[in-house]
């Protein structure tokens, strides 16, 4: 009998560990292949030297709430080797200024209008304000791009200068391409 063969396309964090899985579940036997167009694995992670210093550059941190990551790095033998946050807090510079990221928030979606005063203009903050009393468009089960509901709800400077942010350190990608279910 023929060993079964598949294909995995794109060498980034996600096909990585796709044909790992991939492996786990059909054995030694099966031939997987990997295709990417790039010259090294790794995706938009990668590291670089910026200023005459090592830099990881991509989505450069992960969610800990989240069990998925904490297990794979435990199944790859790696929990141990993870960095910690020194503490200092993330910064987002923004209309001429640096400003912290908000800490009321949750990925970037803010808990209170207080929680982004000064990161967004007097109008955001006046629509996070009435946002308790506008009713929710949710279709059940739907996923929708958090930028679409976030902006719906807390206006566009929210997910430019909070949301965006956040979930581009930690996924890679922008609120527009994420969907709410996988930033929770």
């Amino acid at each position: 009998m023929t060993a079964p063969s598949y294909c995995v396309v794109g060498g980034g964090i996600s096909g990585l560990t796709a044909a790992y899985r991939l492996r786990a579940a059909v054995g030694d036997r099966a031939a997987i292949t990997l295709f990417d167009p790039g010259d090294r694995l790794g995706g938009i992670l990668r590291t670089e030297r910026v200023g005459g210093q090592t830099m990881d550059l991509g989505a450069e941190a992960f969610i800990l709430r989240r069990p998925e990551m904490p297990a794979l790095l435990v199944e790859l033998g790696l929990a141990g080797r993870q960095l910690v946050s020194t503490g200092a807090r993330p910064l987002i510079y923004s209309g001429g200024t640096v400003h912290p990221l908000p800490a009321g928030t949750v990925v970037g979606i803010p808990s209170s209008a207080a929680a982004v005063a000064g990161l967004v203009d007097e109008a955001t903050v006046a629509r996070i304000e009435a946002e308790p009393g506008r009713p929710l468009r949710w279709r059940p089960g739907g996923d929708p791009a958090t930028a679409e509901l976030v902006g719906e709800r807390f206006g566009e400077q929210v997910v430019a200068r909070s949301v965006d942010p956040l979930l581009s350190g930690v996924y890679a990608g922008s609120a527009a391409t994420i969907g709410l279910r996988a930033a929770a």
